[in-house]
């Protein structure tokens, strides 16, 4: 009886909130508001890294009760951690554990997932899920294409279900400041954000060995080519790896942890830290919304490792691809200016007619925050700016599954700003401006920019809509 009440008060919430897909949310707490019997009941999907450390938070404030990844040794190490965390509350967590992520979405007694897999994974899961009546935190970036925002936008605007992505900024007071100062007007008129998101670090070919038994290669490639495994130990033989980050200390291959400097499967930093860094500064700007982004992109400093064809395919297979060093310019229709480069301070500097500010994580610092002390934003400010009091990022969207409001970080404000870093990447590999129409979702007369806006899906692992 416990369970059938719960998910038909769930149930009944999504029915009513299925056509508000916009507005920030306004709800309490799930601490304070929800008794045990009302948790959510989530499956992490994907434990090998940020996935395993977003389901510990979650434990917070949700019953996790299924595990799946490709790797076996990372979903038992997942279960065994959880299962520890909640003995250690005395309580018993009942887990299950899945090396086949459909197995998840067919199970009617999960209310929500988190998405914690590779790049390339992320909207397949994340649609199939909220297809069958689930809700999804995806981390980031939550697509590894332009077209893909167009899939995961249609898939959330029809279903009704929350779908939050997992750009913690947006749940960090500071970068909240930066915004509310950005809109108060103190800056003045802006007039160029400078993003720093690091460089790309870069390898010698790597070897081609068998994939651990522990690891299931061909479906963790999924919807990518199907290409070898390749891994080269840290040690004697790492020195053979050229990094320019880190000192060889770190295992390289084309598989976990180091996915991010293969094109195939992510973008970089461009997609990592530009998926945090950019969706703040284009929230500065108020660009974050549907049909908005930048109208042109041009690439100022490129520097690469790989070639790029003229149809901007890396010509190595057997290396990290990213670009190594990157300047571009994106120009948006409020005259502003966003500089996204691997060079300089990580973080987002803003500057205005007025005053300029600086923010990262560790970070916010420039005269109009000197000026708080004596001129503080008007009370009440936070509340406003994020919709309630501030929470944990998993926390919010814990509250969401139960309230049904907008998370923090929502799919239709992702969608603009990760679209400028895949437009950059495209216009650092084709080496050229690209033009982009925001609200037809195009790049304006060049037909090969165009081409590099979807991908093809490896037979057996489509998305179906």
């Amino acid at each position: 009886m416990r369970e059938q009440t719960r998910r038909e008060f769930l149930t009944t919430a999504r029915a009513l909130a299925a056509t508000s897909a916009v507005g920030y949310f306004t709800s309490p707490s799930p601490t304070k508001a929800m008794s045990p019997n009302e948790r959510p009941r989530l499956a992490v999907i994907g434990v090998g890294g940020q996935g395993m450390g977003d389901g510990r938070r979650a434990q917070n404030h949700s019953e996790i009760v299924a595990v799946c990844d490709v790797d076996t040794s990372h979903s038992a190490y997942a279960k065994a951690g959880y299962t520890r965390r909640m003995a250690a509350k005395g309580k018993v967590a009942m887990i299950d554990v899945y090396d086949d992520y459909r197995a998840v979405i067919d199970r009617n007694d999960i209310d929500a997932i988190i998405c914690g897999t590779v790049d390339h994974w992320h909207v397949k899961i994340s649609a199939e899920a909220m297809r069958s009546g689930k809700d999804v935190y995806c981390e980031k970036p939550l697509t590894l294409t332009v077209d893909e925002g167009r899939i995961i936008s249609k898939v959330a605007q029809e279903t009704g279900q929350i779908l939050q992505v997992g750009t913690q900024q947006r749940s960090d007071e500071r970068f909240l400041k930066a915004v509310a100062i950005a809109h108060s007007g103190r800056l003045g008129k802006i007039r160029k954000v400078t993003v720093g998101i690091n460089h790309n670090p870069f390898s010698k070919a790597l070897p081609v060995i068998s994939a651990p038994k522990t690891l299931d290669w061909d479906r963790w490639k999924g919807p990518t080519e199907d290409v070898p495994y390749r891994f080269l130990k840290a040690g004697k033989a790492g020195q053979q790896l050229v990094r320019t980050l880190g000192d060889g200390s770190i295992d390289a291959s084309n598989c976990h942890k180091e996915f991010r400097w293969w094109l195939q499967y992510s973008g970089g930093k461009m997609t990592d830290w530009g998926a945090h860094h950019v969706d703040i500064a284009q929230w500065i700007i108020d660009q974050c919304g549907p049909g908005q982004g930048p109208t042109m992109i041009e690439p100022i400093m490129v520097k690469t490792r790989v070639p790029f064809d003229e149809d901007g395919n890396p010509t190595l297979d057997d290396r990290y691809n990213a670009p190594h060093r990157f300047t571009v310019h994106a120009h948006f229709p409020n005259q502003a200016l966003m500089e996204i480069t691997s060079e300089g301070r990580n973080g987002i500097l803003v500057e205005g007619t007025n005053g300029r500010i600086f923010v990262n994580r560790g970070t916010i610092a420039g005269k109009p925050i000197e000026e708080l002390a004596s001129n503080p934003l008007p009370g009440g400010w936070l509340d406003e700016m994020y919709g309630g009091p501030l929470v944990e990022h998993v926390n919010n969207f814990c509250d969401c599954v139960i309230s049904r409001k907008k998370p923090a970080s929502d799919v239709w404000s992702h969608v603009a700003s990760i679209n400028t870093c895949h437009l950059s990447n495209i216009a650092i590999r084709l080496n050229r401006k690209v033009r982009w129409d925001a609200k037809a979702q195009t790049v304006k007369g060049d037909l090969k920019a165009n081409a590099m806006l979807s991908r093809d899906f490896r037979k057996g692992y489509e998305i179906e809509l």
